[in-house]
C-alpha cells in the first residue's frame, strides 16, 4: 500500500500546485465581440513568462497561478497589447477586457523552409515523408517501406535489429492485430503524413516492456469543417483466394471529430513445415500441411470533443471478432539408421476451430495548462480478450516390421479469458532551462485458462482412455510505474535527454493440475539517455542507451500440455522469469544520403522454446525455459538517392555478430556467428502527371546464427504497380509478392546431441489487386478542432 500511496502522490501532486489562485476574464474588441485565441500570460519581475493560456470561443480565459506579483499581458494579432501590474493574494475576476485595433499595418511575410528528408533528433530518427517524392500518391504502408530501419514484408512491419515493433499515430499507440493494423494503415494517405519517427530506444515515457522499437506516424493537421469517406477492397491469389472489404469515414465539425473504420476479410492460407530428426538409431522425416480459413470483422471508433480551447476529451474503441478453421495433416516416416529401411509410419488428420473476441476501450483527456506547451494527459483503458480453441485429430501408427496398427483420437479444448484495466497520466512541462516530462501508470491483469484434453486408444473396442487432463490456470499481474525525463539543448550543437522509469511488478499463477501457486514480486529501474551533436549542416552524430524488460506471455506460463500430434506436445512454464536487455546505439547522418548505425545489445536470462526428445517413448516435447544470455553487435547503412527525377532508390544493409551463452543441459554452452541482410527499393514515376507509379523491391537474408539455431539464406522479389485516377481519388494497385518463390526458411540446430531441421513456408507467393476510392466534403462552415494523444501498451498473448 505504501507504494500505491507514493504513486498517487507523484501522479496527482501537480494538480494541487495549479489550484491555489485563479484569475479569469473575458477579452473583447471595441464592438464588444469576443476574441478567440488571444494570448494571455503572466510574467514575473525578471520578465520571465510564468504561465499562460489562450481564450476560448467566448473570449474567456481561466489561469491558475501561485500567489505573488506579476504583469498580466493579453495580445492578439492586429490589436495593441493590453498589460496591467497585478498582485494576487486571492482569486481575481477582470470581467471584460477591451483590446484596441493596432495602428500599424502588418505587411505579409512569406517564409519558405525545406526540411531534410532524414533528420536526426536526440532520441529518434525523423523521416520527413512530405519531402519524399517516392511516397507521393501512396498510403502509410508505402511510406513505411521506404523509411530507414523499417522492414515491410508479407504485410508484416518490423524494425531491423529489433524483436518487434509498435506503431503510433500522433503519439497514440495503435493496439491492433497484424491484419487490422495493415488495413488501417492503408486508409491513411501518404500525402496526409508529415513525418515518420523511428524510435529504436524508446524514452522513459513509454512502457519498458519488450525489446521493441517504435514508429510514430505524424499526420498533417486535419482539415477542419470536413468529412471524407474511403471505400477499399482487395483480392489476393496465393495457393487459395482471399478477399477483404472495408470503409473508413472521418468527420470534423465544430468541436467534434469522428473516425469510424469497419472491415471484413476472409483469408485462406496454407502453412507447410518439413521436419527431420536424426536420432542415434532412427531417421524421422515429418511433413506438416495446414490449410486455414479465417473470417474476421474489425471495427475502429475514435471520437474526440473539444470542451474548450484547453481541454479535450476522447473515446476510442478497437475490436474484432473472428473465427479460424484449420485442416491439419501430418505424416512421419521413420527409417532405420543403419540400412535406411522404412520401419514405421505415423499419420494424423485433424480439424481445429478458434473463436476470438478482442475488445479494447479507451477514455482520454488532454488539458493544456498554458500556451507554452505545458499540458497533461490522462488515459483509462479496459481490454477484453476471449479465445476458444478446439482441436480434434485422429492418428494411425503403423509398424511395418510387426504389421501392428494402432489408432488414437485426441480432443484438445482450451477456453482463455484475459481482462486488463490500466490507467496512466503524463505531464509535459517545457521550461526555459529544460523540458521536463513525468507521469505514471497502473495496470491490473487477470487471465483464466481452462484446458480439457482427452486422448483415447481406438484400436480395439471398447475405446481405452489413455489421458484425461483437466486444468484451470489463473494468472494475475499488477504493474505500477513512474517515470521522469528531462531534455535540454546545450548551445547550438549539443542536445541531451535523460530519463528514468521505475516499475514494480507483482504476479501470481495457480495451476489446478499441479496444485501449485507461483508468486513473483520485483522492482526494477530502466534508465535512458540520449546525446546528439550537430557537427555542421551536413553531419549529425547521436548516441543512446536504454534498458528494457521482456515478460513471458500469459500462455507461456501455463503448465498444462497442448497436444500437436499424438507424439508431440507443448507446455508452458509457471517459473519463467522476465529477461532484461540493455541497448547501446551510435549513429551518424550525412545529409539525406547516408545514415550509419552501430549498435550493441545484451540480453540477460533470455527465454524461449526448447525441443526435448524422449527417446524411450518416441515423443517430442516443446518446453519453455530461461536458458541463455545473448549479445548482438550490428552495423547498418541506409542510403537514399535519386537516380533520375523519375527514379528514386534506397538501400539498406545490415551486418551483425551474435554470441549466446546457454545454461541448459540440452544445448552446447556457447554459440556464435555472423549474419546479414540487404534490401533495395526502387520507385518509378511512369508519366508526367505522376499518376502511374511502379515499385521494385528485393531483399536477401544471409545465413544467420541466432542462439542455437542456424537459418539458411532466403530472399524475396516484389513488384508493384499503382494507378491514380479521377484526381487521385481512385487508386488501383497490383502487387506480385515473392515472385521467385525463394522465401522459404530453413532452420537447423542440435538439441540433446540430436540434429534436427525445419523448412517452413507461409504461403507468401501471391498476386494482390486492391482498389480504394475516396470522396468527401471539405467545407462544412464550422469551427476548428483539436485532437489528443497516447494510449497504454499491453504485451501480446
Amino acid at each position: 500500500m505504501n507504494l500505491l500511496k507514493l504513486l498517487y502522490l507523484l501522479l496527482f501532486a501537480p494538480f494541487f500546485a495549479y489550484s491555489q489562485i485563479e484569475i479569469r476574464g473575458t477579452v473583447k474588441d471595441s464592438l464588444n465581440t469576443p476574441i478567440e485565441f488571444a494570448n494571455v500570460f503572466l510574467t514575473n519581475q525578471s520578465n520571465d513568462i510564468v504561465t499562460g493560456t489562450i481564450t476560448n470561443q467566448r473570449g474567456a480565459f481561466n489561469l491558475p497561478v501561485k500567489k505573488g506579483s506579476y504583469t498580466l499581458t493579453i495580445s492578439f494579432m492586429g490589436y495593441e497589447d493590453w498589460t496591467q501590474e497585478v498582485t494576487l493574494n486571492e482569486n481575481k475576476d477582470f470581467e471584460n477586457i477591451m483590446l484596441s485595433k493596432s495602428k500599424n499595418k502588418l505587411n505579409e511575410v512569406v517564409i519558405t523552409a525545406s526540411k531534410p528528408l532524414v533528420e536526426r533528433k536526440v532520441d529518434r530518427l525523423v523521416f520527413n515523408v512530405e519531402n519524399s517524392i517516392s511516397a507521393t500518391g501512396g498510403d502509410a504502408l508505402d511510406a513505411l517501406k521506404i523509411t530507414p530501419r523499417i522492414k515491410v514484408k508479407n504485410d508484416q512491419i518490423s524494425m531491423i535489429g529489433k524483436n518487434g515493433m509498435s506503431v503510433m499515430i500522433d503519439d497514440r499507440l495503435i493496439q491492433l492485430s497484424r491484419d487490422d493494423l495493415i488495413n488501417f494503415l492503408k486508409t491513411i494517405k501518404s500525402d496526409n503524413i508529415k513525418s515518420i519517427e523511428v524510435i529504436t530506444n524508446p524514452p522513459a515515457k513509454y512502457d519498458a516492456e519488450g525489446n521493441n522499437g517504435m514508429v510514430n506516424i505524424k499526420l498533417k493537421k486535419a482539415k477542419a469543417d470536413s468529412w471524407s469517406n474511403a471505400i477499399r477492397s482487395a483480392y489476393k491469389q496465393a495457393t487459395h483466394p482471399s478477399f477483404s472489404v472495408g470503409n473508413n469515414f472521418t468527420y470534423q465539425k465544430n468541436r467534434l471529430s469522428l473516425l469510424l473504420d469497419v472491415s471484413a476479410n476472409k483469408d485462406i492460407n496454407i502453412y507447410t513445415n518439413d521436419i527431420k530428426y536424426y536420432y542415434p538409431k532412427e531417421h524421422w522425416v515429418n511433413k506438416i500441411y495446414n490449410k486455414s480459413s479465417i473470417n474476421r470483422v474489425s471495427t475502429i471508433l475514435n471520437v474526440g470533443y473539444n470542451l474548450s480551447n484547453t481541454l479535450n476529451i476522447g473515446f476510442q474503441y478497437l475490436g474484432n471478432i473472428g473465427t479460424l478453421k484449420k485442416n491439419e495433416t501430418s505424416s512421419s516416416n521413420i527409417y532405420d539408421i543403419e540400412n535406411l529401411n522404412l520401419t514405421r509410419t505415423l499419420e494424423s488428420v485433424g480439424n481445429a476451430k478458434n473463436e476470438t473476441n478482442n475488445h479494447s476501450f479507451n477514455l482520454n483527456l488532454l488539458k493544456k495548462l498554458d500556451t507554452l506547451g505545458k499540458q497533461f494527459t490522462v488515459d483509462v483503458d479496459y481490454f477484453i480478450y476471449d479465445l476458444n480453441k478446439n482441436n480434434n485429430f485422429n492418428s494411425q501408427d503403423s509398424n511395418l516390421i510387426s504389421s501392428n496398427v494402432s489408432t488414437e483420437n485426441v480432443d484438445n479444448n482450451n477456453l482463455q479469458k484475459i481482462n486488463n484495466f490500466s490507467t496512466k497520466i503524463d505531464f509535459n512541462m517545457p521550461n526555459q532551462w529544460a523540458s521536463l516530462s513525468f507521469g505514471g501508470r497502473m495496470s491490473f491483469t487477470e487471465t483464466n485458462s481452462n484446458i480439457d484434453i482427452s486422448q483415447y486408444n481406438t484400436t480395439n473396442q471398447p475405446v481405452v482412455t489413455v489421458l484425461n487432463q483437466i486444468d484451470n490456470f489463473t494468472y494475475n499481474e499488477n504493474i505500477q510505474a513512474v517515470y521522469f525525463s528531462a531534455s535540454k539543448k546545450l548551445g547550438t550543437k549539443w542536445e541531451g535527454k535523460v530519463g528514468l522509469r521505475a516499475e514494480s511488478t507483482q504476479n501470481k499463477g495457480y495451476s489446478k493440475t499441479t496444485n501449485q501457486t507461483n508468486k513473483n514480486d520485483y522492482f526494477k529501474l530502466f534508465p535512458t539517455f540520449y546525446f546528439s551533436y550537430l557537427l555542421n549542416k551536413e553531419n549529425t552524430f547521436a548516441i543512446s542507451y536504454g534498458r528494457r524488460v521482456n515478460r513471458p506471455s500469459y500462455s507461456n506460463l501455463n503448465p498444462a500440455r497442448w497436444y500437436l500430434t499424438p507424439t508431440s506436445y507443448e507446455e508452458g512454464n509457471p517459473f519463467l522469469q522476465p529477461s532484461f536487455t540493455s541497448n547501446f546505439e551510435l549513429s551518424h547522418s550525412y545529409k539525406d544520403l547516408l545514415t550509419t548505425t552501430l549498435s550493441f545489445s545484451h540480453t540477460q536470462d533470455g527465454f524461449g522454446q526448447l525441443t526435448v526428445h524422449d527417446l524411450e517413448n518416441d515423443t517430442q516435447n516443446f518446453i519453455r525455459r530461461n536458458y541463455y544470455n545473448y549479445s548482438l553487435f550490428s552495423w547498418s547503412e541506409y542510403v537514399n538517392y535519386s537516380v533520375f527525377p523519375w527514379w528514386n532508390a534506397n538501400a539498406e544493409a545490415l551486418i551483425y555478430y551474435t554470441e549466446t551463452n546457454t545454461y541448459t543441459e540440452y544445448l552446447q554452452p556457447k554459440y556464435s556467428g555472423w549474419g546479414g541482410y540487404f534490401s533495395t527499393t526502387n520507385d518509378f514515376i511512369l508519366n508526367k502527371n505522376k499518376t502511374i507509379l511502379a515499385q521494385l523491391t528485393y531483399e536477401y537474408n544471409y545465413p544467420t546464427i541466432f542462439n542455437e539455431n542456424r537459418t539458411e539464406e532466403y530472399s524475396s522479389l516484389v513488384i508493384g504497380l499503382k494507378i491514380l485516377l479521377y484526381q487521385k481519388k481512385l487508386q488501383i494497385a497490383l502487387n506480385a509478392n515473392n515472385i521467385l518463390g525463394t522465401d522459404r526458411i530453413k532452420t537447423s540446430n542440435i538439441t540433446q546431441g540430436i540434429f534436427q531441421t525445419f523448412r517452413q513456408y507461409y504461403d507468401t507467393q501471391y498476386v494482390r489487386l486492391s482498389l480504394s476510392y475516396k470522396f468527401g466534403n471539405k467545407n462544412l462552415n464550422a469551427n476548428k478542432k483539436n485532437t489528443s494523444n497516447e494510449e497504454e501498451k499491453r504485451r501480446a498473448n
